[in-house]
């Protein structure tokens, strides 16, 4: 039960893996043994709260206030920021999605990024398009909600999103600061301009606070910046747990080397069934090994029908059949990895997981067709900015056909093979080298709040 002398933050939460960063991770939990933590949230109902207060032994509350519509106009200078954003930063992952909507604006945005005069002109066109979104998603209405509850501070999970932004401004209105929480090692160069002026803002690494004051200087922001790194990980510096959860796969029946395959979100990668049919062939003549495929939350189980019955081939649906991750989504998703012999995965923050769980892990950089062009590759997400800044250790494992695919799992599944030192390639991209980053966050927030 919260105690009367307690401050309050209000927690916004809009993402599903925000779910996982915030409550499956233990953040929640220990804010709560210090503040009165309510939760605002289109994704999480009443019962959803009441379940993980139980499981996670927290005392969150439910906030039936709900989050503010975005207009279609603020949406589409929304997307006209995010191409200024990239115009004038020189950002890689904007070129390319640029590309992949239209080859002539494509030529357009970059024959215009080789003039001074139009680079520093997106750069006014920023600015200014930053600050009429932050005075657009203003709502005065929330003026009861500041006063009803009194909120020491807001915390956004997931800063890029103008819902978020819309509650963080408002707030911000009646002298309630924000705390910006960046959830993914891709949203700072992928997802445009954070369109809130945070007064502290929580990052995984050294890379992310260096972009982070690169690109807000220009709107003269000054918030604090602090490397917390990425709480959800610090289940890697732990056992995993003994139930190893490999779906169907009995305990008699259990691989003596298991593959591994995280597929990638539809909306990237809208056909994976050829990396799965690759597989199948590579373990054609080799009966001690099993796949494991572990869908990602968007995937749509009904598209691998075709493979169904295959027996040295299993399915794993993480999300099941809700939008929202169950309570035990991280200790399987350490069990798998621990359990597996080699991990596969698409441009993916499954990479990063992979290493943290010291597990060695193949990038899948090859389409179903060698003729796709670059535009609609999957060989373009690994020219994205953050996958650019990647250490050469974890950069090393990208094969860009089939046959580069079976050499690499020959060498990863040989006796020979050691992993030793993959853990240490991620540490600079984590942060932490132990089991710290839940601490780290609430120290930080409860050093700037008391």
């Amino acid at each position: 039960m919260e105690r009367t002398d307690q401050k309050r933050i209000l927690l916004l939460i809009t993402n599903p893996f925000a779910v996982i960063n915030m409550i499956h991770s233990g953040v929640t939990a220990e804010l709560c043994t210090h503040y009165g933590i309510y939760v605002m949230s289109n994704l999480l109902t009443c019962a959803d709260i009441e379940h993980f207060n139980r499981h996670f032994r927290s005392n969150m509350h439910w906030l039936p206030t709900p989050l503010p519509e975005i207009s279609r106009i603020t949406k589409w200078l929304r997307a006209g920021q995010m191409l200024l954003f990239g115009h004038f930063f020189q950002i890689e992952t904007i070129r390319i999605k640029v590309h992949e909507k239209s080859t002539f604006f494509h030529w357009l945005f970059s024959i215009t990024q080789k003039s001074p005069l139009l680079i520093h002109l997106s750069g006014l066109l920023l600015v200014v398009t930053r600050n009429w979104l932050i005075r657009r998603t203003k709502h005065p209405g929330l003026r009861g909600l500041a006063a009803d509850y009194n909120f020491q501070t807001v915390i956004s999970t997931s800063p890029l999103d103008l819902r978020e932004n819309a509650i963080v401004n408002s707030l911000q209105m009646h002298g309630i600061p924000g705390i910006s929480i960046i959830i993914s090692w891709d949203n700072l160069t992928s997802k445009g301009v954070i369109n809130t002026q945070s007064d502290r803002v929580l990052v995984w690494n050294n890379q992310m606070a260096s972009e982070y004051h690169r690109f807000y200087a220009i709107f003269g922001d000054n918030a604090v910046v602090r490397i917390a790194g990425i709480p959800r990980f610090d289940i890697y510096r732990r056992p995993p747990a003994q139930s190893l959860h490999f779906n169907n796969i009995s305990k008699t029946d259990r691989p003596s080397r298991l593959i591994l395959f995280s597929t990638g979100a539809i909306k990237h990668h809208s056909c994976q069934n050829y990396i799965i049919r690759d597989l199948l062939e590579y373990t054609e003549n080799r009966p001690d090994i099993t796949i494991l495929i572990r869908c990602h939350p968007g995937d749509d189980a009904r598209r691998y029908d075709c493979f169904r019955g295959i027996k040295n081939l299993h399915f794993f649906q993480p999300f099941g059949k809700s939008r929202i991750p169950p309570v035990d989504y991280l200790e399987i998703l350490h069990s798998q990895l621990s359990r597996c012999d080699v991990c596969l995965q698409v441009a993916s923050t499954m990479l990063l997981d992979a290493a943290a769980a010291n597990k060695p892990c193949i990038s899948i950089a090859y389409d179903a067709r060698p003729e796709v062009d670059y535009a609609h590759s999957v060989k373009r997400f690994y020219d994205y900015s953050h996958q650019l800044s990647l250490p050469d250790r974890l950069k090393n494992h990208i094969v860009y056909d089939r046959w580069q695919l079976f050499e690499k799992l020959d060498e990863m599944l040989g006796e020979s093979y050691a992993s030793n030192g993959i853990r240490n390639a991620v540490e600079p991209i984590i942060h932490c080298c132990s089991p710290e980053s839940v601490h780290l966050t609430t120290q930080y927030i409860r050093e700037w709040l008391g």
